[in-house]
């Protein structure tokens, strides 16, 4: 993704919306590039009005973090990442390589299961077995530990030497985390109960963009806010 520098928010919509932010599927060539400029350029487009960004605006891809935002005199370092389960997102490439449509079950992850391979990966993408439900508030729960399992891999990843820091530093994270029903604004609380302070070092701010809004998190409290899919006539 090219870098580029903008004036004022109009401006950046302007940009923004001149960008495919189109993800193939992955069998078909997606790539990382692909999913960190989705998760920029809606971030950017849904926080242009927000006190969170300042203009003169300057974005640079780059690693470690993914993204530098020039903000007048600030520097804001934002690392991405996508909140999966990494045997979904094998199953869901097996079935797209062997044109296994569905319906299926929703598949129940949790952090740290072991990775399916050969003839358990088969299984497991062509089973119809429909597991063990979700009952109470199981679902949220278990998207508040997806979600704190994937903040603390972050956090380990940003205290290695090559990774760089800036005055401020933001994660953004995408959540394709499968989950039946889950309501969001319990969830969300569940998880802000359960990040002490600590846990967000070095991050400033935690965003996490769910199907229609993302979720913002500090030490200091949470909240919601909508997404703006310019896109969305494209």
């Amino acid at each position: 993704m090219k870098s580029f520098r903008t004036n004022s928010g109009q401006e950046l919509l302007s940009i923004l919306k001149q960008i495919d932010i189109s993800v193939p599927l992955r069998t078909e060539g997606r790539t990382t590039e692909h999913c960190e400029r989705w998760s920029i350029c809606r971030f950017l487009a849904s926080f242009t009005d927000s006190a969170l960004l300042s203009f003169p605006l300057r974005l640079i891809h780059r690693d470690k973090p993914d993204f530098l935002l020039e903000l007048n005199e600030r520097k804001v370092g934002i690392e991405i990442t996508e909140v999966v389960p990494e045997n979904d997102a094998a199953i869901d490439a097996y079935r797209e390589h062997k044109e296994i449509d569905g319906p299926f079950f929703l598949k129940r992850h949790l952090p740290g299961d072991a990775k399916l391979r050969g003839a358990d990966l088969r299984r497991e993408a062509t089973s119809d077995d429909p597991g063990n439900g979700w009952c109470g508030d199981s679902a949220e729960r278990e998207w508040t530990s997806a979600m704190k399992s994937f903040v603390q891999q972050k956090i380990a990843k940003s205290q290695k030497q090559d990774f760089e820091l800036f005055e401020r530093n933001w994660l953004l994270m995408y959540d394709n985390w499968p989950l039946p029903a889950l309501d969001q604004a319990v969830a969300a609380k569940l998880l802000f109960e359960s990040l002490a302070p600590k846990e967000y070092v070095p991050f400033e701010n935690i965003f996490i963009e769910c199907s229609s809004q993302y979720w913002v998190f500090s030490h200091n409290g949470y909240c919601s806010r909508s997404i703006n899919d310019l896109w969305a006539s494209n």
